[in-house]
C-alpha cells in the first residue's frame, strides 16, 4: 500500500484522541504496586508522540507544506505541554511532569529523524 493512499488526517486525529484519553481518563498505576518496567509511561509518551509526529508529517507532506519538520515539532510540543499543564487542573490524580514533555519531544524528534533517513534512502535509489 502506498503512503499516498493512507488517510493520514484520520490517523493523526485518532492518535490525538488516544493521547488525550490516556492523559485524562485512564488512571495511572497505584504507587503501592511497582511497575513491571520502570518509567513505562515515558515509553508510552515516546511511542504515542512519535507516531503523532509521523502521521502529522505524512499529512503535511500530502499537502506540500513547507518545512513540515518544524510544524510537526512545534505542534506536538504545544499539544504535549498544554496537556501536561491541564492534567493537574482537570484531574485530581495527575501532576505536571517535565520529563513527560522530554519523552514526547524525544519521540517526535526520533520519528522525524527516521522519516528523514528513509526519505533520503528513497532519493538515492
Amino acid at each position: 500500500m502506498k503512503t499516498e493512499n493512507i488517510n493520514w488526517k484520520f490517523i493523526s486525529v485518532l492518535n490525538l484522541i488516544v493521547i488525550i484519553y490516556l492523559s485524562f481518563f485512564i488512571l495511572p498505576g497505584s504507587d503501592e504496586i511497582p511497575p513491571i518496567i520502570p518509567h513505562l509511561d515515558k515509553i508510552g509518551h515516546f511511542i504515542l508522540y512519535g507516531f503523532q509526529a509521523l502521521s502529522l508529517f505524512m499529512l503535511l507532506k500530502q499537502h506540500n507544506f513547507i518545512k513540515p519538520n518544524i510544524v510537526v515539532t512545534i505542534t506536538c510540543f504545544i499539544i504535549g505541554t498544554i496537556i501536561e499543564y491541564l492534567q493537574p487542573v482537570l484531574t485530581s490524580n495527575r501532576v505536571f511532569d517535565f520529563f513527560d514533555i522530554i519523552a514526547n519531544l524525544t519521540g517526535v524528534l526520533t520519528s522525524l529523524i527516521v522519516i528523514k533517513l528513509i526519505l533520503l534512502k528513497k532519493v538515492k535509489r
